[in-house]
């Protein structure tokens, strides 16, 4: 069943994933309050102090973001908050959105989005450009997060689950090339890519 799930998920327009957590939300019995609204405002601002990753804030996010009475509070969404609170660009949100639909899922113990286990590993980055695939896609593919994201777009290919996309003459190329420079060259390339 999660199998099946998370391949239709990988199919599934970004807005039904968005109402799919808007459903587990309310599934769950989930409903905001001001006083809850503030509590995740102020962790927040207290994570926006340059040493926190982009993943601890989505939570907070996600919540703040999917719960509808959070906009009768001093900001109408998140995205007007971030920029006037966190000093977040319109782009950082998408990105913490994408993530969040693509790769938390629901702990109905903690009753939050949670990242999920088998993705814990992976930088911001790499689950930004991985959302193109489904869970199950990845999986099945056996990466890891030692990978760049360009390996782990050729490795999902390879592994034939997404025959509609094929890897280019170009870039199988470039993939072999990478894949026996040494660990300098590497290094050079994923900085010049901004790929980690």
């Amino acid at each position: 069943m999660a199998d099946s799930e998370s391949i239709s998920n990988g199919l599934k327009s970004e807005r039904e994933l968005t109402q799919d957590m808007k459903d587990e939300l309310k599934r769950n019995g989930i409903v905001a309050s001001l006083e809850d609204y503030f509590k995740r405002q102020d962790n927040l601002i207290a994570l926006n102090d340059g040493f926190h990753n982009i993943l601890d804030f989505i939570p907070d996010f996600i919540m703040i973001d999917l719960l509808e009475e959070y906009r009768h509070a001093l900001f109408r969404n998140i995205d007007a908050f971030a920029s006037g609170v966190l000093g977040y660009r319109h782009g950082n949100v998408q990105v913490m959105r994408k993530i969040a639909r693509h790769f938390y899922i629901f702990d109905s113990q903690s009753k939050e989005f949670v990242l999920d286990e088998r993705f814990k590993d992976y930088s911001s980055s790499q689950l930004e450009k991985m959302s193109k695939w489904s869970k199950q896609e990845l999986l099945s593919a056996n990466i890891d997060s030692s990978m760049t994201v360009y390996e782990i777009d050729a490795k999902v290919r390879e592994n034939g689950l997404k025959k509609s996309i094929r890897v280019t003459d170009d870039e199988f190329r470039v993939i072999k090339a990478y894949s026996i420079a040494d660990d300098a060259t590497k290094t050079q390339i994923k900085e010049l890519l901004n790929l980690r």
